[in-house]
């Protein structure tokens, strides 16, 4: 079928009029959308999020620190501890620091109200409708899933996805927590096939958080990505031997255990427009081991420019750049 100009017009009137959720590019771009809210920046959005990982390398406490973090923000938080005891909480709660504030509401164990996968839903959705928390954890997602004979795409596409539906009709971010399958404790190249189900999953989520041991077994990592931002991978260290905490981007601890990229990165920031022949002599290195270094950082986005006109630290690794130091 082929229209001229005004008969377009008229029939894509007529088609709006019968489908009104149908928008064009023109009217998109005079949308005044805001940007994604986020909780915590870059870690925790509002919508649904996963977490995933091995057992025992710390997750609960991990989604402690973010409940501590929001409610030092003057928000309320709910968390469902369906594996703990009043008395692990209550320790937990003290080694991280989260005082005796009513802001924290919790429920220990699977008990009452929220013992049942069939009625999970329901009764947080009507938690949520008496009291307006901010973020809600459940801990762990296994606990509020319905029981079925195949969990395949379909079916974490309904039971995700309603989940989905209800964090963002109230605002919050809402946090389930999952265990990784087997071969868990190992490093995965692509830290979402830590998740089981993970491309239903993943589908159905916002946002998707990974905890996992580094490459070298001496640490952990979280990998945050989703719909909403670009990847970043984040270094953890252990607080106390007790729990990790977050240590900044991986990226930058990794560059800061490269001694060699280390040393030229930060006579770069000392000495912006600095050329490699200078880099040479002032660090004492042989050309050929600067050139490659150099080529490395400008490689991972730390520097810019090239060996003649001089190198200089990029605009958006500025404050990073400062976290070597520390």
């Amino acid at each position: 079928m082929s229209l001229d100009f005004e008969n377009k017009k008229q029939a894509l009137a007529a088609l709006k009029k019968r489908f009104p959720s149908i928008k064009g590019g023109d009217e998109l771009a005079a949308m005044n959308i805001p940007e994604p809210p986020w909780l915590i920046p870059d870690i925790l959005p509002v919508g649904l999020t996963i977490l995933g990982g091995p057992k025992k390398l710390g997750k609960s406490y991990l989604v402690m620190q973010f409940a501590k973090q929001i409610i030092d923000q003057g928000q309320p938080v709910f968390y469902y501890a369906g594996e703990d005891t009043f008395h692990l909480h209550k320790q937990r709660q003290k080694q991280i620091g989260l005082g005796a504030s009513d802001a924290y509401q919790f429920t220990a164990g699977r008990v009452d109200h929220f013992s049942s996968p069939d009625k999970f839903y329901d009764h947080v959705s009507e938690t949520l409708s008496i009291f307006p928390f901010k973020a809600v954890f459940v801990d762990v997602m296994e606990h509020c899933l319905k029981p079925a004979q195949v969990r395949d795409y379909p079916y974490y596409m309904k039971e995700l996805g309603r989940w989905a539906k209800l964090a963002q009709h109230y605002g919050i971010a809402l946090v389930m927590i999952t265990h990784s399958g087997k071969n868990a404790g190992q490093h995965y190249p692509d830290p979402l096939d830590h998740i089981i189900g993970s491309t239903g999953i993943t589908s159905a989520a916002d946002w998707i958080l990974v905890m996992q041991r580094s490459e070298d077994g001496r640490g952990a990592m979280l990998h945050s990505e989703g719909k909403m931002a670009a990847a970043k991978t984040f270094s953890l260290v252990k607080h106390n031997g007790i729990y990790y905490e977050i240590d900044g981007l991986e990226k930058d601890k990794l560059i800061q255990r490269q001694t060699a990229q280390n040393d030229i990165l930060q006579c770069i920031k000392a000495n912006p427009g600095i050329k490699q022949k200078q880099l040479s002599e002032l660090l004492h290195k042989p050309k050929g081991n600067v050139s490659r270094d150099t080529n490395k950082l400008l490689q991972s986005g730390y520097i810019t420019g090239n060996p003649f006109d001089g190198y200089s630290p990029t605009p958006d690794n500025l404050d990073n750049l400062d976290n070597l130091d520390n």
